[in-house]
């Protein structure tokens, strides 16, 4: 019985399949977004397997393990550009995994699709459908996630406070929603957590200043104090600067500070 080999369609599922591997280990690992080098080191990896096929199939031995693992690490190394090996084997390593967990439930779909004896070509069509149907929902998925971590990669600076001997670096968000102003001398306030505000003593240094806030969640008084210095990842520095203090500054516990809107648009961060 001949048996025939369409290398066009295998390509194009290794290719998506490749691609599809790419964007869950991203997302995953927060890597930053580069989908035009994932698009062609998936195209390009995506040759190996039909070369291995063709190969194979004219009588050539092909170490298959070793051309797979070699793949994959090629495949892993183009994609995401590992700044050194540490890097680059925690990234092959959970592509291995997230590869292995969506094999096993393709194989789980395809054997409860293929149930049925006389309707094996049916449900086959019907996991095909499925299939393709499932890897757009997360390939949209995916696409806006890896959009939300790469917007808040961008929004998100390390930042080092010192005030009176203390030091401490922490993670500060630059939100245009900041339009925090100190009604007494006009300048623009910075928020910082409850958390750092103790961890940086400062009711017990200073006295604070009670700055009025308007914001959707209400209104109020915060509590102000004067900060020595802010240093930023890129070097610029602002000194003796207002920090307000809120209980609950953001969704996500990493971020201590909230930059204000003003002050970046009116210098950056050097003052």
């Amino acid at each position: 019985m001949a048996v025939c080999f369409y290398a066009d369609l295998y390509w194009i599922l290794n290719f998506i399949m490749n691609l599809f591997l790419l964007y869950i280990t991203a997302w995953w690992l927060n890597e930053p977004a580069s989908v035009k080098r994932w698009v062609v080191s998936s195209a390009v990896c995506a040759a190996f397997p039909v070369v291995n096929t063709i190969a194979s199939q004219s009588g050539v031995k092909v170490p298959q393990v070793l051309t797979a693992v070699l793949e994959l690490a090629l495949l892993v190394f183009w994609a995401y550009r590992p700044a050194g090996i540490r890097q680059f084997l925690k990234q092959l390593a959970n592509f291995i995994l997230v590869s292995a967990f969506t094999a096993g439930m393709l194989f789980m779909l395809k054997g409860i699709f293929s149930r049925g004896g006389k309707d094996s070509q049916k449900f086959s069509l019907l996991f095909l459908l499925v299939s393709v149907f499932m890897l757009y929902i997360l390939f949209r998925f995916l696409r806006t996630a890896i959009a939300k971590q790469e917007l808040r990669r961008k929004s998100v600076v390390n930042v080092t406070l010192v005030h009176n001997g203390r030091e401490q670096v922490v993670k500060a968000l630059f939100d245009t929603g900041n339009h925090l102003i100190s009604p007494y001398t006009g300048e623009p306030v910075f928020i910082i957590s409850k958390e750092l505000s103790e961890s940086m003593g400062l009711k017990k240094d200073l006295k604070p200043l009670l700055i009025p806030y308007n914001s959707i969640g209400g209104r109020g008084l915060l509590e102000a104090y004067r900060l020595e210095l802010a240093q930023f990842q890129d070097g610029s520095t602002r000194k003796n600067f207002l920090a307000a203090v809120s209980d609950n500054i953001c969704t996500d516990k990493e971020i201590q500070m909230i930059l204000n809107n003003q002050s970046m648009a009116e210098g950056g961060h050097n003052a």
